[in-house]
């Protein structure tokens, strides 16, 4: 009769030629694998015997990770109920791949040698950091417990001296992770999220933790590993005295993206800097900018913000397009444009808005959008800074007001639509224009104003604002 840790030898023999035959045929799926690690973790056997089959269960996951996570680059917000479903099941295998590796981890004997603790926790900070990369690519809100538990891995490598100049010894997952929390993501379309992803791995090794505050307070972050949130930026808010903290600063990374920034805009190239291809792009160019703002300046708030208890109504519509011709109209006929939404919350140059109904699926991050609050004739000029969507019923934005009204035009160059933004102090201090991202390639530019016949000419002067859908810059004549 054959001993139960034979049988649990026989059948992580089975879970073995199971992936490899799948690997191998590329019929990699996420609940087969899901079920492979319950599989492995039926058997019986010690941790440590397990070791290399886990090993075998992530080099499957990479390969999923890498087929699957373009999937969610460039879906609409919400995602559809399919593809939602595939977001839940990958992050599902995250998670219990993860706790599979933690399972591990705590079985090993106190006096284990360090060397032998980080592979198990490169891999849980690994698969935490991912499970939070696919949740900002399809504006979710993290899964409760997540960074607590990578805090969690970052505090058991502190077994010893973490500072080293041994890449393997740096958990460089948790670094991306930190970096990629302070770029502020959810400010980030997903095909700039990607960008800043591959932009962030390349920096990862400069991220220093210290003990105490750095001089250069502000880009100083701290973390209080205690806690279930990633971090503050200590410009904002200050640790309170009972917290046990630790800080990294992000001056010399800001300055580094600067530098790649300046380079770009003197005509080298993304390969030439080896940066991501997206850098050659209004979209990567200004991502970089929102990246050295949120790393070197993470300023306050300029205004603070009321919550609305009363219920006020809102009607959006979305796109430059859009606005430009709902802007040409004399009356306003609804349509399949329009969408209601109510606010939550509002300060003098942004709003936060709850979706009640109509189409969605033109929002974008980074899109202009025309706002029309319950009592207000006008339409309001606004930008998508973000976007938070937990179901296919229900998407949450946050928008900023860059005009309080507009006069639209014609690039004469290429026909597309463009819109004169008037100065409007404290918004804005000078006149702008708002165009498609792409559609003004040189210096200068001409344009016709509705109501106008005259051609204008005029010189592009200091970008405000450009990403993969808008560039909003201010011009001479």
């Amino acid at each position: 009769m054959k001993s139960t840790n034979d049988s649990g030898e026989g059948q992580l023999r089975a879970i073995q030629s199971f992936l490899t035959e799948h690997q191998e045929a590329g019929e990699l799926d996420a609940n087969v694998l899901i079920a492979q690690l319950k599989r492995l973790r039926d058997t019986g056997l010690p941790p440590a015997s397990c070791q290399n089959t886990l090993e075998m269960l992530f080099t499957c996951l990479n390969l999923l990770l890498k087929a699957q996570a373009g999937n969610f680059v460039g879906s609409r917000i919400p995602l559809d109920r399919a593809l939602r479903q595939q977001v839940h099941t990958l992050q599902n295998l995250l998670d219990k791949l993860a706790a599979a590796y933690e399972w591990l981890l705590n079985s090993l004997p106190e006096d284990t040698p360090i060397s032998f603790l980080f592979p198990p926790l490169e891999r849980i900070t690994f698969c935490l950091h991912q499970h939070l990369y696919v949740s900002y690519l399809v504006a979710a809100s993290a899964q409760q417990g997540i960074w607590q538990r990578l805090h969690g891995a970052y505090q058991r490598s502190l077994r010893a001296p973490l500072e080293t100049t041994d890449p393997k010894r740096k958990l460089t997952a948790y670094r991306e992770a930190l970096l990629l929390a302070a770029g502020q993501p959810a400010s980030h379309a997903s095909r700039e999220l990607e960008f800043v992803a591959d932009y962030i791995a390349g920096l990862a090794d400069r991220v220093i933790f210290t003990a105490e505050a750095p001089a250069d307070s502000g880009a100083v972050f701290w973390i209080e590993p205690t806690h279930d949130f990633s971090l503050f930026a200590l410009s904002r808010r200050a640790p309170p005295p009972e917290y046990h903290v630790f800080y990294f600063s992000c001056a010399r990374i800001a300055a580094l993206a600067q530098q790649h920034l300046d380079a770009l805009n003197a005509g080298s190239s993304a390969h030439d800097l080896r940066l991501p291809a997206l850098a050659d792009t209004p979209a990567g160019q200004g991502a970089l900018r929102r990246l050295i703002a949120a790393w070197g300046t993470p300023g306050k708030r300029r205004f603070p913000r009321r919550r609305q208890a009363n219920h006020r109504r809102a009607v959006l519509c979305a796109g430059l397009n859009r606005f430009n011709q709902l802007l040409r109209q004399t009356t306003r006929d609804d349509n399949k444009d329009f969408s209601q939404w109510m606010i939550i919350n509002e300060s003098p140059d942004g709003y936060a808005l709850m979706h009640l109904n109509g189409t969605t699926g033109h929002i974008r991050i980074g899109d202009v959008v025309a706002l029309q609050p319950d009592s207000d004739p006008g339409w309001l000029v606004c930008l998508v800074r973000w976007a938070i969507s937990e179901n296919p019923e229900h998407i949450e934005i946050g928008l900023q007001i860059i005009a309080l009204d507009a006069i639209p035009g014609t690039l004469v160059e290429n026909a597309s639509p463009v819109l004169l933004l008037p100065e409007h102090a404290p918004l804005r201090t000078s006149s702008a224009l708002l165009a498609t991202s792409g559609s003004v390639t040189g210096k200068q530019c001409a344009l016709r104003l509705d109501g106008n016949d005259k051609v204008r000419e005029c010189r592009k002067l200091t970008i405000i604002e450009q990403n993969g859908r808008i560039e909003l810059f201010t011009f001479e004549a």
